[in-house]
């Protein structure tokens, strides 16, 4: 008699449960570990230079900076028109949050946004992260998610490294409401720098690509701020950048908010730029 098993006595095959799908918001979360050197770099240098000041601030005092910042040239190469008193928070804003915050750390986080989609065209990865399944729309929204939590580590690191000051350095104090105003006028900046590299982000298909062009339009917004305010035949150039509408420097030595009008610019041009972004990323070819 033959030994082999019946097809009653054979083991009933069991089907597999279907895998979960899987929560939360993993675009943002890997986003996040792509760009975390370049936005920790940031936070990193900002905390350096924010202590950095408060330790030389005595010696700083001792130089005036009146009259280096009354010469044109000089404000504008920093985004300073004037400098009105001789404080802490004075001689920080001009260090740190005139337009070299925007060409250094805005340039910095045009690069990560800019990359940010473009780099998983470029290597393949993105038809990964669609098969999860992710939407285009879902997946785009997490990338400018994660920007904005960048650019919100940033301005706390940077409020944060303030605070600290205040309480290492004796000679350190800040008027808290002016300060932080400036910072809600950096996060407008910042806020254009997401969205414009978004955009381009969505329109290109090679990361480095799309990295070094977001943080052309940056260093472009630094010159047209230089040159438009250094010449009055170059005015005009002004307008074109972010860092005009939004002198978070000036606004913290002046303590004179720059206009709600002024405030919404970039603001909104951002938003337009992110939004339009989104428009080309859904219905383009992601073929690399």
């Amino acid at each position: 008699m033959s030994s082999t098993p019946s097809l009653a006595q054979a083991p009933a095959l069991v089907p597999g449960r279907a895998r979960p799908r899987r929560r939360g918001l993993p675009v943002l979360s890997a986003t996040l570990r792509q760009s975390r050197s370049l936005i920790g770099a940031a936070c990193f240098y900002v905390f350096i230079i924010g202590l950095l000041i408060g330790l030389i601030f005595p010696a700083l005092t001792a130089v005036d900076l009146r009259s280096y910042i009354s010469n044109g040239t000089v404000g504008s190469l920093i985004g300073v028109s004037k400098l009105t008193s001789s404080t802490f928070s004075a001689y920080l804003a001009v260090e740190l949050y005139g337009s070299f915050f925007l060409l250094l750390f805005g340039g910095v986080l045009a690069y990560a946004a800019g990359a940010s989609i473009a780099r998983n065209i470029e290597d393949g990865t993105i038809d990964l992260d669609l098969a999860r399944p992710v939407s285009r729309t879902r997946l785009y929204l997490e990338k400018w998610a994660a920007m904005l939590v960048g650019l919100v580590m940033i301005l706390a690191v940077s409020v944060v490294t303030a605070w600290l000051d205040t309480r290492i350095f004796p000679d350190a104090s800040l008027d808290w409401q002016w300060f932080l105003l400036g910072h809600l006028d950096l996060a407008s900046m910042l806020f254009f720098v997401v969205g414009v590299g978004l955009l381009i982000s969505a329109a290109l298909s090679a990361g480095r690509a799309a990295g070094g062009a977001a943080t052309l339009v940056v260093v472009f917004g630094y010159l047209a701020q230089t040159f438009g305010t250094a010449s009055d035949r170059l005015s005009f150039l002004k307008y074109l950048s972010p860092y005009y509408y939004v002198p978070a420097a000036q606004v913290i030595i002046s303590q004179q908010w720059s206009g709600t009008g002024k405030f919404l610019v970039p603001l909104g041009a951002g938003l337009i730029a992110a939004l339009a972004g989104l428009v080309i990323f859904r219905q383009r070819d992601i073929t690399p």
